[in-house]
């Protein structure tokens, strides 16, 4: 059986140097960037909120000890 031979890759003598990078330029976070827009929940959470508000004012609006209709 024959011995595989591994290739070796010779260094190059070249040096490069390059500027230091900005780590924060193509950070997955950072691709959110854009028009602020409130998430779907928090409008969800805004709209329950409205929707009990509204229940608590018209509730609110009766007498319960007597009707509070007027009729004309």
């Amino acid at each position: 059986m024959a011995k595989s031979k591994k290739r070796v890759r010779q260094k190059s003598n070249s040096v490069v140097s390059q500027a230091p990078r900005n780590p924060f330029a193509h950070h997955p976070l950072m691709s959110k960037g854009g028009v602020h827009q409130k998430s779907q929940s928090s409008l969800r959470s805004k709209a329950r909120r409205e929707t009990r508000q509204l229940a608590r004012d018209w509730a609110s609006s009766f007498q319960w000890g007597q009707m509070n209709l007027k009729f004309y």
